[in-house]
């Protein structure tokens, strides 16, 4: 492919990487006092207003990510107005303010991913970034820290829940694969085959059951669209199922275990009883849901006799047609479907297709943990989509004959100045 596309917007793409290794280093929850410092939120300030400035400056053409980004659009706005019918109107105005960031951020991503080079970028980015909370986690656990019923380990700010921990970690087994297929040079392949040890230590010792389901399908997503090295990478991955499954220490059935009481399941239980609620909010407020955020308030009002105690949604779909009813459910699942397809269009060819690959797998990963999370707002999943539509658009721009685009450069520079 020969990159036409007018160099702009690198501010932009800086801020977007520091961005990232702020969200996975949470460095406001390393000293005492500085919890409420938004470094992450800084930086994506800037690269937002760094993009702006590309399109005021030099003619930057800026895109929506066609109709699934107006989906998401949708969505959010959805997550605004639910203010006006929230069992809890101020915590729903501060859910849409604080989830307003997702959707700029997906924006920025599908603007700034312009070239192979940055698509490559990013991706090294969150492989190399998902590391941080993996080393903390065993650093933590390693000290008897932030440990959760016991012996669950989790770390600080955002991954202070194993779960949601784990779900970055298995989303990010799917950006390190993705990195290392891409990379041209034998030591980088070694460098990011060794960042797999400690994320999947990490999520093993998060004890998510959810999680490892999610790193399982992400390696076996990844061995299948790896047709010509399958055979070798099934025998692996049945190598480290037999190790981990059959050896002393059974993270896994351990957690199994670990979560009954008297026979039960206290775990699933509770899951349960979250989706028999939310089924009975989306009955009885199908097209509204009960507000953004505000699904534990309404809670007694919803819950089966026979639920227990307050709980989240445990599940992203319920999350959102509990809270927000069908139609923001329909735009999540559009967007979402539209990101898959995508990148699988796009993985045919031949220099996107590890990017396309990774970004697949780490879309199965975020679909595992769905089932088992309200995960509808959380980073990587924003990430991926604004990376998916980036790289459908390359994909577009690259089925265009170069004499065309060298054309429409010229007329863009022409009209900038």
């Amino acid at each position: 492919m020969r990159d036409v596309t007018p160099r702009t917007g690198g501010l932009a793409f800086a801020g977007l990487l520091v961005f990232i290794f702020l969200v996975y280093a949470n460095p406001g929850n390393w000293f005492e006092g500085m919890e409420d410092v938004g470094f992450a939120k800084i930086a994506a300030g800037f690269a937002s207003v760094a993009l702006l400035g590309s399109w005021l400056l030099y003619g930057r053409k800026l895109t929506l990510g066609g109709w699934p980004g107006l989906a998401l659009i949708g969505l959010f706005a959805i997550v605004g107005f639910s203010a006006l019918w929230s069992y809890w109107p101020s915590y729903s105005v501060a859910t849409f303010l604080e989830g307003i960031k997702y959707l700029a951020i997906c924006l920025v991503v599908a603007n700034v991913i312009d070239s192979k080079q940055r698509l490559h970028g990013i991706i090294a980015a969150l492989a190399w970034a998902s590391l941080i909370p993996a080393i903390g986690c065993i650093s933590s656990w390693s000290h008897g820290e932030h440990l959760v019923d016991g012996d669950r380990a989790g770390w600080i700010g955002i991954f202070g829940n194993p779960n949601d921990l784990a779900y970055y970690l298995a989303v990010g087994v799917a950006m390190v694969l993705s990195a290392r297929e891409a990379a041209s040079r034998r030591i980088m392949k070694v460098a990011y085959l060794g960042l797999l040890v400690p994320i999947g230590v990490a999520i093993l010792l998060t004890q998510s059951r959810g999680g490892m389901l999610a790193a399982g399908a992400v390696l076996a997503l990844w061995t299948l669209r790896s047709v010509k090295r399958a055979p070798a990478l099934i025998g692996i991955a049945i190598a480290l199922g037999c190790v981990l499954y059959l050896g002393p220490s059974n993270t896994f059935g351990h957690r199994m275990e670990t979560a009954q009481s008297h026979g039960v399941d206290l775990s699933a239980q509770g899951r349960l009883d979250a989706w028999r609620t939310g089924l009975n909010i989306a009955a009885e407020r199908p097209w509204t849901g009960v507000g953004a955020g505000a699904f534990m308030i309404a809670w007694p009002d919803f819950a089966p006799g026979d639920a227990g105690a307050a709980r989240t949604e445990h599940n992203t779909f319920i999350q959102l047609i509990g809270e927000l009813g069908i139609p923001a459910l329909l735009l999540f699942v559009l967007a979402l479907v539209a990101g898959v397809l995508a990148v699988s269009r796009a993985a045919k060819q031949a220099y996107l297709a590890p990017y396309a690959r990774g970004v697949q797998c780490g879309l199965a990963g975020f679909a595992v943990c769905s089932l088992f999370g309200g995960i509808a707002f959380t980073w990587p999943i924003y990430l991926l989509l604004g990376i998916s539509f980036a790289t459908a658009r390359l994909a577009r721009e690259d089925a265009v004959p170069i004499v065309d685009r060298e054309a429409a450069r010229t007329l863009q520079l022409a009209g900038a100045h």
